[in-house]
């Protein structure tokens, strides 16, 4: 059982981390960093190269999916976000580490707790006549031993106790052992053996609803997550079309134009401002 959690860490790691690679392998448009027009007054480089060199990025810069964004946190908390830049994405990330490793803690810890009730049933509960452990039901049997003196009570029925047995525990005065659990607990007696493995039963329920919530709130984790990235993405997107926006009424119209007296192609910059 440790071996498979192991494996399950391991597994859930390489995800994470091949997630990331993914998640940051973006396409980086390579912005006009040399631009000039050839004129009769010679080589005449573009004032305010910033803003067309805005324009040329935003206008290559791919947009984000949201439904690719929502899938990736759906499957990795955490990876939509990264898709689209956020780096809030880690938590989301680190998050579900955090509640998948104190699920599997609690659930390891659970399973141990649960065996030791188990081995305090083996050691400390006795057969009167034949009887074998082996044949008993793991869950069912072993819990009602937690919870009666004797095999002689109401819960049981006569295939059950043909498959358990009939049983005691051994603190108990050995002229009592066929005597009804109801009878015995109306008179106040009780086994010390059995209330200390009832006290562990009890003790791997609880541990095994702690693991249970923690494993709620990876789920819970990952749902937000998704939802979280779709929005994500779509800011992404209308930010990048109000910049664009923005950088388009900034920027200049080049062209090159015919002289209007002599009808000859020459080298004229002209320039046009959008208002």
């Amino acid at each position: 059982m440790k071996f498979h959690t192991q494996i399950l860490i391991f597994v859930m790691l390489l995800c994470v981390s091949t997630g990331v690679c993914l998640a940051s392998d973006t396409l980086q448009p390579q912005p006009f960093t040399a631009f000039y027009l050839e004129s009769a007054l010679g080589n005449r480089t573009l004032a305010n190269q910033s803003t067309i060199t805005t324009a040329a990025s935003q206008e290559f810069q791919p947009r984000k999916s949201p439904n690719e964004a929502f899938l990736y946190s759906l499957v990795i908390p955490g990876m939509g976000q990264l898709y689209t830049g956020a780096k809030r994405g880690y938590i989301y990330t680190a998050a579900e580490v955090g509640f998948l490793a104190t699920f599997f803690i609690f659930r390891n810890s659970a399973a141990n707790i649960r065996d030791d009730y188990r081995d305090a049933v083996r050691d400390h509960v006795v057969f009167i006549g034949p009887g074998d452990f082996e044949k008993w039901d793991p869950i069912e049997d072993f819990e009602h031993a937690t919870q009666y003196e004797t095999w002689n009570h109401d819960y049981d029925t006569e295939a059950t106790q043909k498959r358990t047995g009939k049983w005691y525990w051994k603190d108990l005065d050995p002229d009592l052992k066929n005597e009804r659990h109801r009878d015995l607990e109306k008179r106040g007696i009780t086994s010390n053996y059995r209330l200390e493995a009832f006290e562990l039963r009890e003790k791997a329920n609880d541990t095994f609803e702690r693991a249970k919530f923690f494993l709620g709130l990876a789920i819970l984790n990952h749902a937000i997550s998704a939802v979280e990235a779709r929005i994500t993405a779509k800011r992404f997107n209308s930010r990048l079309e109000n910049t664009l926006s923005q950088a388009q009424t900034r920027a200049f119209d080049i062209d090159v134009q015919a002289d209007r007296f002599t009808g000859a192609l020459t080298g004229t910059v002209v320039l046009r401002k959008r208002f």
